[in-house]
């Protein structure tokens, strides 16, 4: 157990801090600033994803019957945003790939700012400490992030050459992480098997938020409801992992959810993608 736990560790780690590098070595400056330059997006934005999503999370937690694991899980996964797997959705669907990677940084950016303040007061009672929360994101997510913008920018040629590598690398991650869970926490997973229809409800809520708060033109409700549904299941579960490691189902939440959206999400790009091509 303790080996499987470990796998499960660095899986995950690898997975955040590989998907962080493998962007930051393809996105430039102008990239990031794009969201910026429209503050009407981005005050939606920030809107939909840190202000009713939470709300709408702590609704379901409150109103519906759910064990204290189910509870974390579902609120650590409302708080954070910029799910490093936005992009690609939106590429399947043939969408602003440049304008969903602005929208990932942006959210993720204050994630980072966010969950640590946010975490303590929607879990009362809870003794989580702040500074460890905002220590984790920083260091696995935010330095590997800025590290590969830098390189990209000084050294293109090589964050060319390297990223590939870094893409693979990610990808042997994500199976790793899938089958550690799989292995380790099978037996808590059907055994809470009844969450799956809160996973539902929070994902198609989420989404229905970022739709809604996506204004009028097509690609940017897109966008909106990609990068709202999904939430950022890596972080949640980084989180949840460092911080509640006596509450399984906490880690399960966002890993269910990541698996359900990307599913309903990939699909429909796919339809969107193909409509768009005839």
């Amino acid at each position: 157990m303790e080996i499987s736990a470990l796998v499960f560790n660095l899986s995950m780690l690898g997975f955040v801090s590989g998907s962080m590098i493998t962007l930051g070595l393809g996105l430039t400056i102008a990239q990031i600033i794009a969201p910026f330059k429209n503050i009407r997006i981005v005050l939606r934005a920030l809107i939909a994803n840190f202000i009713l999503v939470p709300l709408f999370a702590l609704g379901i937690v409150e109103w519906l019957p759910v064990s204290e694991g189910v509870r974390t899980g579902v609120i650590l996964v409302s708080l954070g945003g910029g799910a490093p797997f936005i992009p690609m959705i939106v590429a399947t669907a043939k969408g602003h790939v440049g304008a969903a990677v602005g929208l990932m940084v942006l959210l993720l950016i204050v994630t980072i700012i966010f969950m640590p303040i946010a975490a303590p007061l929607m879990l009362p009672g809870v003794s989580v400490s702040s500074w460890d929360i905002a220590k984790s994101l920083l260091t696995i997510i935010l330095i590997p992030l800025l590290l590969a913008l830098f390189i990209r920018a000084r050294f293109s040629a090589i964050a060319k050459r390297i990223q590939p590598f870094t893409a693979i690398f990610t990808k042997i991650s994500v199976v790793l992480l899938i089958i550690t869970v799989l292995y380790v926490y099978t037996k808590t997973i059907i055994a809470n098997s009844s969450v799956l229809p809160i996973v539902f409800l929070f994902f198609l809520g989420a989404m229905i938020i970022g739709y809604f708060c996506g204004g009028k033109k097509s690609n940017v409700r897109f966008i909106f409801s990609v990068g709202t549904g999904l939430r950022n299941p890596p972080v949640a579960i980084l989180v949840a992992s460092q911080n509640f490691p006596m509450q399984p189902i906490a880690t399960i939440i966002p890993l269910l959810i990541a698996m359900v959206g990307t599913l309903i999400l990939f699909s429909f790009a796919s339809i969107i993608a193909k409509k768009g091509a005839r």
